[in-house]
């Protein structure tokens, strides 16, 4: 089993038991995206919360879901997520990266 499908279904447990709906769980999509200069990480997007679930640098942050004129953005404390299709922007430390989901 691939490492990113092993950590996706953790973080499904994890977010499952964080949100309360594990008796609900609708249509989740789970990402493993790479970004340029190494950088790694898990998002479960859920259609019924208005956030992304991260798993990021070893810790997991629930970004609210934003306003965006294209695609999705997610942001809160100084972390930005945009998305639109497979691909992704990472904002944090006020240096952007770009992602690809796997």
């Amino acid at each position: 089993m691939k490492t990113h499908t092993l950590c996706n279904r953790m973080l499904a447990v994890l977010v499952l038991g964080a949100t309360g709906i594990a008796g609900t769980a609708s249509a989740q999509t789970f990402l493993h995206f790479t970004c340029t200069g190494g950088a790694q990480f898990e998002a479960a997007l859920f259609p019924d919360t208005r956030a992304a679930f991260l798993q990021l640098d070893g810790k997991s942050l629930q970004l609210p879901k934003r306003l965006a004129a294209s695609g999705s953005r997610y942001s809160k404390g100084g972390i930005t997520l945009r998305i639109k299709g497979r691909d992704a922007r990472l904002r944090r430390g006020g240096k952007t990266v770009a992602c690809k989901a796997d």
